[in-house]
């Protein structure tokens, strides 16, 4: 059983507070239930891969680091596997299918309820369609690459969308014409 509460909720006079150690106890505490649920999860259901506890999703996303690493130029590829396998890769490697997933529901989010014209989120579902194929081609049908494609496709989308657009926000187009208006006596 984890305490969530810090050791110094219980002091009835304390002589010194340790907030950085109550902190780390109160975080720590979070991660062991977090671990604790993910690892209870079924072998390859959603809610482990997500939270990084599906050991197949975790050793390919290391040996996908380990080929990136590998293709830098400079990095040995024995180098290069070692940081894959180190705990410190392996630790941040967890936060990768979760973080993936939240960022093709933010991207699919901002096409639904954003208020850009259609012909914008034309280009922005096109975009994803586009990058959601390519991530399945090149990771031969994983899940985590089709939605890493989509949400790539989506910023690529964007950032051409700022690039060349005008560089305005719906609200500034509106708050623009209105001005027009007014100045041009129709108001």
């Amino acid at each position: 059983m984890v305490n969530l509460l810090p050791r110094s909720y219980y002091d009835v006079n304390p002589q010194r507070r340790d907030y950085v150690k109550d902190a780390a106890q109160f975080m720590s505490g979070i991660g062991d239930s977090v671990n604790s649920y993910a690892y209870a999860q079924p072998k390859g259901s959603v809610q482990s891969i997500l939270l990084g506890a599906d050991r197949n999703t975790q050793m390919n996303l290391g040996r996908s680091l380990g080929k990136i690493g590998n293709s830098i130029p400079g990095v040995s590829k024995e180098a290069a596997y070692r940081f894959a396998a180190s705990p410190a890769a392996k630790q941040a490697l967890r936060f990768v299918p979760g973080l993936t997933a939240a960022g093709t529901a933010l991207a699919v989010g901002d096409i639904v309820l954003g208020d850009e014209s259609f012909g914008n989120k034309a280009m922005d579902t096109a975009a994803m369609g586009i990058g959601g194929t390519i991530g399945g081609f090149v990771g031969m049908g994983n899940p985590l690459a089709i939605a890493g494609g989509a949400t790539l496709g989506k910023t690529i989308s964007d950032g051409t969308q700022w690039l060349f657009g005008d560089k305005k926000s719906p609200e500034e187009r509106r708050m623009e014409e209105a001005l027009l208006a007014l100045r041009g006596g129709a108001i």
